[in-house]
Formats: structure tokens, sequence, C-alpha cells
């Protein structure tokens, strides 16, 4: 999808001397850091020719192995709340099971969750593993060390972890018979948190004048709340309907654990660990519950499945803990069959809809890869593209493209688009073609038209004047059931920027960044 090629194309750019940038032109303040970070030098080392094929195998050798860690840590985490509620020997061992075979046949197989959001799920499942063993504030340096850089990392792979780490600090200012002790724990575990994702918020705030990537900021619109708009962001955008789904059921059952653990009816057992598993599963809630109501506050542009990842695995223990709790050891065993069921029925669904993509990228039809490819060999190498949410196609086609809908962009992007001035903005990148995407496809006709830039971070909108005439490139993506891709060669004196001179092929005035 559109956030590998972001990362994939960040990395192997920095390693071609362009620095931390997507379009090769200016440095990109839309991405988070942990990714690149990763792949930069495993590029150099494995792939030092930097052959687009290499690189994506290195980004999915990445991914593979964050959703390995991830499984671990599920392992660990899952039996130890198993044990703790009520459930040992083999029906502990089947449930964990059962836990584990829904994470790998339903979230691994996730396509549009990117990159970034397995990242994620290794470093929380880590750090609640941790918690289940050790409980949230375990005595010693190295302990406050271990749990500060598993939810530092934890924002750096995404910023939208934000608020785990507010869960967090929320579960261990919980704990019972605070002092100074409590107080210094969490101080460091603070400190160390800090120490990580600071360097990373202080260049945002030096080099872009804001503390979060632009990416953030066009995702959420905190603090201004709008439900009606964050609704119909949740219901109308990336998710499928599994997901939406899990959107209101996954809200739905952290409140009812953690009304139901405040009560006193959710307490573990005095298993040893059993508090530190108490403990794992609150944070686990709070973190859901907040993330969730989050989302149907302040959500706009899009809303991905990779946004609340753990949902999955939250409803997957509480609902094995929860079938015991409330029907008794008997339910255990009907319960874990049932979670297996859920896991066969999502992968056989995801399976279904994944042959028909596999036989159309070998075929070369439609997919990102083929696109990328014959619009590298219709523009020349020196030549600057823009447009649209084309992560992947824009990696492929190896060419300077700007990013259209801002999200691997910066502020003074959307700031153009909000003057008005988004003609004279990338006059001065020196763009050459545009990249329009038509849903539903249609025949460009024979008179100029208008393609319509939308900045969501201001709520304004701005448009480039474009001929048909000038269109050398057509391509049917088969992503949202069909969208069609037009090239279009763009002078800037016809697109908007009158007295901004620039020609095909001319590059771009502005020096790439180093």
């Amino acid at each position: 999808g559109d956030d590998a090629g972001y990362y994939l194309a960040i990395a192997r750019n920095a390693c071609l001397g362009h620095g931390f940038s997507f379009d090769r032109l200016s440095p990109t303040n839309g991405f988070n850091p942990l990714m690149p970070l990763l792949l930069i030098p495993l590029d150099r080392v494995l792939a030092p020719s930097y052959d687009l094929v290499a690189c994506f195998r290195i980004g999915a050798l990445v991914s593979w192995i964050a959703v390995g860690l991830s499984l671990v840590a599920l392992w660990r985490l899952g039996g130890r709340v198993f044990e703790a509620y009520g459930l040992s020997g083999a029906t502990a061992t089947a449930a964990t099971g059962a836990l584990l075979f829904f994470t790998t046949s339903f979230v691994a197989l996730k396509g549009y969750y990117g990159m970034d959001a397995f990242l994620v799920l290794a470093f929380t499942l880590a750090h609640l593993a941790c918690v289940a063993r050790d409980g949230p504030l375990a005595a010693g340096a190295g302990w406050a060390l271990r749990d500060g850089v598993l939810l530092g990392g934890a924002v750096l792979s995404r910023v939208d972890s934000l608020p785990l780490v507010a869960a967090a600090f929320l579960v261990m200012a919980s704990v019972p018979r605070p002092g100074l002790r409590t107080v210094s724990r969490v101080l460091a575990r603070a400190g160390v948190v800090l120490a990580v994702i600071g360097p990373w918020l202080a260049w945002n705030r030096l080099a872009f004048g804001d503390w979060l990537p632009i990416s953030a900021q066009l995702k959420s619109s905190f603090p201004h709340w709008n439900p009606a708009q964050s609704l119909d962001t949740v219901l109308h955008t990336s998710l499928n309907p599994a997901d939406e789904a899990a959107v209101f059921l996954g809200l739905l059952v952290a409140l009812a654990w953690l009304a139901a653990d405040l009560m006193g009816r959710l307490r573990p057992g005095r298993e040893s660990g059993a508090d530190g598993a108490r403990y794992a599963m609150g944070m686990l809630a709070v973190y859901i519950a907040g993330r969730l109501a989050w989302l149907l506050l302040f959500s706009r542009l899009d809303v991905q499945g990779s946004y609340f990842v753990l949902v999955h695995p939250f409803l997957a223990l509480a609902g094995l803990v929860l079938a015991v709790r409330v029907a008794g050891p008997r339910a255990a065993l009907p319960a874990v069959a049932g979670v297996v069921l859920l896991g066969l029925a999502l992968a056989g669904a995801k399976l279904k809809t994944a042959l028909p993509e596999v036989r159309a990228i070998a075929a070369a039809q439609g997919d990102e890869w083929s696109i990328g490819r014959r619009i590298h060999d219709a523009v020349g190498s020196e030549d600057v593209l823009y447009g649209g949410a084309f992560g992947l196609v824009g990696f492929v086609a190896d060419r300077a493209w700007i990013n259209g809908d801002g999200v691997a962009n910066d502020r003074a992007y959307q700031d153009a688009i909000l003057r008005g001035e988004t003609a004279a903005h990338l006059a001065l990148d020196g763009v050459d073609y545009v990249v329009v995407a038509v849903s539903p496809p249609r025949e460009p006709g024979t008179e100029p038209f208008a393609m319509t830039i939308v900045s969501h971070l201001h709520g304004a909108l701005d448009s480039l004047r474009l001929d048909p005439t000038d269109i050398v490139l057509r391509e049917r993506m088969r992503r949202n059931g069909g969208t069609d891709l037009w090239l279009v060669r763009w002078a800037p004196t016809r697109g908007g920027a009158p007295g901004v001179q620039a020609s095909p092929g001319s590059g771009s005035p502005r020096q790439p960044a180093r």
C-alpha cells in the first residue's frame, strides 16, 4: 500500500543522497522515523546497489520480523493472562494457541496495515508482556529503561501511539501505596520515554515549526472535535465491515472490562503474577478505550485498520476470559473453538480477495508495481511528478514525485493550497507531470479540466488546470474497484501560475535535499 511505498522510498532516497525525503526535493515532515532508520542501514548492507526489488524485499523482511516478535510477545502475554484469570494447564495452552492463530490468520494478513503497524504491535505487546510478568513499576534502573524504550519505540513507530503512553502512565499512577519510590519509578520511565522520542520531536519543531509530523496533523483534528465528521470518516474511508465492527465492539468491550474490574468482578486469582496480568489487561483496555474514543471524536481524512491494530488481540483475549468468567470452565473449549473458527473464516475471506490481486500482479494488470514501471519509462530521469496518494507507485516509478495528499510532504504545501498558490508552489519545484486519479473511470474529453486539490489541514481547496491533449499515459488501477490514472504533461503557465516560467523536462529550480 501507499504507506509502505513512502517508507521504502524515503529509505532508498536517503541512501541515494537525497536526505529524509520522499520527493527528493525537500525533507519530508510527514512520516514516523523508526521504519526508515531500520531500512536505511539494511538497504546499505543487504542491497548496496539499491535495486528496487531488493529494497522492497528488505522492507517485507522487516515487517515479517516485526510480526514474529509480536507473536512471541503475545504468546507470553496470553499465557500469563489466561493463567491469572482461571484458565490452567491444557486449557490455558489451547487458549493461547487460539489467540496466536487468530492474530496470524487475520491481523498479519491485512495488507493495508502498511509496515509500521507491526512495529507498534511488537513494541506494545512486548511492554504488556513485561507488565504482566513484573507489574507496571518494577524496581530497578534496568526495568525503567526497558519500559521507557518499549513505550518510546511504539511512538517512533507511529506517533498516534501517544495514547498508549498516556494509558501506561495512568495505570502506573493507579498503583496503590504511592510514595517517593513509586514517584521516582514513574519519573524514571517518563525520562526514558522523553529521551527516546525527544530528539525526533525537537527535529520536527526546529526544522518545520511543528512538534508533530504533518501526517499526524492531517489525520487528527485535535483539539477541535466533530463527532459527526469523525463517524463519517470511520465509516467511509479505508475500513472494511470487519474493522468497522471492531471499532465499536472494541470500545464497548474495553469500557465493560474497566467497569467490571473497578467493581471487583474481574479480579484475577491468587497465582503468582496475577496482579501483573490485571495491570496489563487494564492498560490495554484503557488504551483501546482512549484510542477508539479519539478516533470517534477527532478523525479526518482517513481511518486505517493500523490505527487500532491492538483491538483484535484484545477482543480475543477479553472474549476468552469473559467466556470462562460468565459461563464457567466448561465454556473454555467452546470459546477456544469459536476463536479458531473466526480466524479461519477471516483468513478465508482475506485469501478470497487476495487471489485476484495476486493474479493481476502476475499478469502486470492494474497493480502498483507494473503501473509504476510504465510511468518510469514514460518520463525522463530529471522530470518531476506530482499528484495523489500513490506511495508505492511513486517508489516503483523511481522519479522525483511530490506527494499530492500531503501525508508525505510538509506544512508549506498545505499553506500554498490555503492561499490558492498551489500551481506557483509546484512550479518552483519544477513539476513537469501531474498524475490525476479518476474514479469512476471516464474518457478525458476534449476541453481543459480542473484537478481539485484539497488541504485537509486547513479545510481549503485549490485546483490545477490541465489539458486532455497533454495526457501521455492512462492506466487502470485495480484499487477501490478500479481507478484511472492519467499522467498529464504540465506547463505552469497553463496550470494557473501566470508569470512563473518552467518548461517540461527542465528539472527543479530548488536544490535537492541533502
